[in-house]
């Protein structure tokens, strides 16, 4: 599954889709997707301390939409 590889938006993702109140975010510097429910970080392994500041996703791609198009080529499918 590669959940904390090459598959970590979809596990982003299933969180989101199973816990509403979380949402996706992005760590560009190491490539990253995980979630957060506003206090905690959370993904594949359980709670996530981030080393760099997440960028949420959905503010990525509002307001950068070639970035998040590209995350999306080279990222999603």
């Amino acid at each position: 599954s590669n959940w904390t590889n090459v598959n970590c938006f979809w596990f982003a993702k299933i969180l989101q889709l199973r816990f509403p109140q979380l949402q996706i975010y992005y760590l560009p510097i190491i490539g990253h997707f995980i979630t957060s429910d506003g206090e905690n970080y959370y993904d594949w392994n359980g709670i996530y301390l981030p080393e760099e500041e997440p960028i949420n996703w959905e503010e990525l791609r509002n307001s950068d939409f070639l970035w998040a198009e590209r995350l999306v080529r080279d990222c999603f499918l």
